[in-house]
């Protein structure tokens, strides 16, 4: 008796015969003889690997029974040609030698949502909430003003917008309206003065306070944070306000103008708001940065996605990282879903490194990765296993792929400046220049001079025992974040 043939799901078997999942019956045997005559090994040019997938493809989709299990375990995993969001896994390799010596295993993800989801695009729900501190005065202010004039000009006449203006107490200058009332945001931000300290809570609170009036997710909900300096005393209230944000489809992204804000600060305000953190070294930069964080911010299809990495015993998560649009260190644990904010038409990519420990020979999964993300019209899953061959003996190692290799060669880089201030923080002068001069010579090879001079130049003060300059750390931190899009 022929055994029942059984159902791989991550495997797409339409695809494999260059069908439709809408196809019928007897398409699908007509173009399965074709492809058997053309590709059984018993024929002149025939490829025994090709004819097997035909052939397990063709096994399930033939049956009535096994096809609609596989299409709902497709659809179930968001592997469904309607699902709208895809991932590309590549692994730094496909074979390990079964061992339980410790093996690392490399795995890189491509995120991004389908063709036909990208034109669906959301219409933006903004809060513009800027620091107008004494701090702010001159040419900063100028910049402002002239950034969030820009700004409107980019904006679609479906969009919303209000302008909070913060320093010791916060003033809404113009309540959330809708872009086609141009003429009131305009004049908001033109009569702008300066004055007072900086209490961010205050402005972040407003900010949040006016999205909230029109926020659903049919919309992309954000409030977009401009400061230039130190917050004291309510930084942790302001990571509570950004957490309770985010499980309300509210996200907020923070840009730091010039060298005096706190980095830190900042840059965990953006991670728990499921935004992003950027550096303006100077005013001038403000109007393209500001422009060009709106745009991708109207480019946003998915929000609040998260990893679920779920591992046997055998395997440990080392460490978690986001690669593209710019690098983080994830604070992933198996078995916890974390965050990893937006998608949008830019791809997301993630660098997951795994320690694996496995004696025995055949096919395994390391590791289950379920994706959840809120779209407009609810919440989409995709799941994608990571399936190793484990051979009993030694074989030729095949080339780690490029992309692969160029991404860990700048993550490298980024991990070796990170764990430079984290160690100078504790007091290890010797250990943090010995960082900081490995990351500057990386960078003179993969040809960012100036950058690796400007780290260079921190390693020489720090091994003098003098403090980092905030600036030359900034240039640092975020030069190397973006590493990857060079």
């Amino acid at each position: 008796m022929k055994a029942k043939a059984t159902i791989a799901p991550e495997k797409d078997y339409y695809a494999a015969l260059g069908l439709q999942p809408t196809t019928t019956l007897e398409e699908l045997k007509r173009v399965y003889r074709d492809l058997a005559r053309q590709h059984h090994p018993d024929v002149s040019g025939g490829d025994a690997e090709v004819f097997r997938c035909i052939q397990e493809a063709y096994e399930v989709l033939r049956d009535p029974v096994l096809r609609q299990a596989y299409d709902r375990q497709r659809a179930a995993r968001g592997l469904g040609r309607e699902a709208p969001l895809e991932c590309t896994l590549t692994l730094s390799s496909l074979q390990l030698v079964a061992s339980d010596a410790p093996q690392m295993l490399y795995a890189l993800l491509d995120l991004r949502p389908r063709p036909a989801v990208v034109k669906q695009r959301l219409p933006l729900n903004l809060a513009l909430v800027i620091d107008r501190s004494t701090s702010m005065q001159g040419a900063r202010i100028g910049n402002v003003k002239l950034a969030a004039l820009n700004l409107f000009e980019g904006l679609s006449e479906h969009d919303r917008l209000a302008v909070i203006a913060f320093s010791d107490h916060a003033e809404v200058v113009a309540d959330s309206t809708s872009v086609r009332q141009i003429a009131s945001l305009r004049s908001a931000v033109a009569n702008l003065t300066t004055g007072g300290g900086t209490e961010i809570l205050q402005g972040l609170r407003a900010g949040l306070e006016q999205v909230r009036r029109f926020a659903d997710r049919t919309s992309n909900n954000h409030v977009v944070l401009l400061t230039d300096g130190r917050t004291y005393g309510d930084e942790e209230t302001c990571l509570v306000e950004a957490r309770q944000a985010q499980s309300e489809n509210i996200g907020i992204s923070t840009l730091g103008i010039g060298d005096d804000w706190n980095d830190l600060f900042l840059d965990a305000l953006a991670r728990h708001g499921g935004g992003m953190c950027q550096y303006i070294s100077s005013p001038a930069q403000l109007q393209d940065l500001l422009l060009q964080h709106i745009r991708g911010l109207s480019q946003v299809t998915l929000n609040r996605l998260a990893l679920n990495v779920n591992l046997p015993p055998w395997v440990q998560l080392q460490a978690a990282f986001r690669a593209a649009p710019f690098m983080e260190l994830l604070d992933a644990k198996p078995g916890c879903p974390f965050s990893l904010g937006q998608v949008g038409e830019e791809p997301l990519s993630l660098l997951i490194e795994l320690v694996v420990h496995q004696p025995d020979a055949g096919e395994r999964r390391v590791a289950r990765l379920d994706f959840e993300g809120l779209a407009s019209d609810g919440f989409v899953t995709l799941r994608r296993d990571v399936l190793i061959q484990f051979v009993a003996q030694a074989f030729e190692m095949p080339e780690v792929p490029g992309r692969l290799l160029n991404t860990l060669s700048r993550l490298s880089i980024f991990r070796l400046q990170e764990r430079a201030w984290q160690v100078l923080e504790q007091g290890d002068v010797r250990q943090a220049t010995h960082l900081l001069e490995s990351a500057a010579t990386r960078l003179f090879e993969i040809g960012h001079r100036e950058l690796g001079q400007v780290a260079l130049v921190e390693a020489e003060r720090v091994q003098q025992g003098i403090a980092p300059t905030s600036r030359g750390r900034k240039q640092v931190r975020y030069g190397t974040r973006a590493l990857i899009r060079s």
